[in-house]
């Protein structure tokens, strides 16, 4: 039984062996382009996909409504994004975590797209707040903070001035 589990485990070593020698047989041109393809595919997957152009919060008639505004930087259009919202405590402490839909399902290259979380009978319990973006299909959106950029520009898009994450 010993031998029968070597042999079996001797097929994947070899493999391992045999492939490890085609790439040091390889010549180097084509080594180097392997290489700088997988490297470019590593930018690609940290590369930002939205630019955060807005968070603002207002509190009235007893609600507090939090709103954001992104833009698609990529080429390609962008589905089924949406906004999560963290709301904290006074502590630091996280209450409550709201996954909030764009108003677009399909944001085109270049488009902005607005989120809006609307608390009902909001009695001041949270403190702070982040945001973060996933997309339906799968995974985060890293994504581009030009929040601060456009506040020195005097521009905030999505209407009205900028405002800060924390209340």
């Amino acid at each position: 039984m010993l031998f029968d589990l070597l042999r079996v485990l001797l097929i994947p070593a070899s493999l391992v062996v045999a492939s490890g020698l085609a790439l040091a047989l390889l010549p180097q041109p084509v080594a180097d382009r392997m290489i700088q393809r997988l490297e470019s595919r590593r930018e690609l997957a940290g590369r930002e996909t939205i630019a955060f152009l807005y968070l603002g919060h207002q509190t009235q008639n007893g609600q507090l409504r939090i709103r954001g505004v992104v833009r698609n930087l990529t080429a390609d259009p962008l589905e089924q994004l949406d906004a999560m919202v963290r709301l904290y405590a006074p502590g630091g402490s996280l209450l409550e975590t709201a996954v909030v839909r764009m108003d677009q399902e399909t944001i085109a290259p270049g488009q902005i797209a607005r989120f809006e979380l609307v608390y009902p009978k909001y009695g001041s319990e949270f403190s702070s707040y982040s945001v973060q973006f996933k997309s339906r299909l799968g995974g985060v959106v890293p994504y581009k903070d030009m929040r601060e950029a456009l506040a020195m520009e005097g521009r905030a898009p999505g209407g009205g001035r900028r405002q800060t994450e924390t209340k």
